[in-house]
């Protein structure tokens, strides 16, 4: 077996998931969209640290979410029940956090929102 840099390893396992996940690269999107957004409004320092937090947090779940999904394929390549449960168990922990992430998001940016069109 070949050796790999973890760190090399990581970001393949990244460039992995961004180029085959649909959905990672939408969540991507978002986060750039936030980034922006908190540029913008000039968030507060803990108001960042719950974006980049929530943030991480969707991306750890779809990247798992995607190695779970990998590896029910690699045991089951025909569809069954059971690995059918474990992969929308897998998938409603990446609705979790992005739902989580968007109510948080929505808390953090909505007065910005109402402070810009009132004023």
């Amino acid at each position: 077996m070949i050796k790999k840099n973890r760190l090399k390893a990581a970001l393949d396992g990244l460039a992995t998931v961004f180029r085959g996940e649909r959905n990672f690269k939408v969540h991507v999107f978002i986060f750039f969209l936030i980034l922006l957004l908190g540029f913008f409004f000039q968030i507060k320092t803990w108001e960042w640290i719950l974006v980049l937090f929530t943030s991480a947090m969707v991306f750890s779940a779809e990247m798992f979410n995607t190695a779970i999904e990998n590896i029910c394929d690699y045991i089951e390549p025909k569809m069954d029940s059971k690995i059918g449960k474990i992969k929308d168990i897998s998938a409603s922990a990446v609705l979790t956090c992005a739902v989580i992430s968007a109510v948080i998001g929505l808390l953090i940016f909505t007065p910005y929102f109402v402070r810009l069109l009132c004023d």
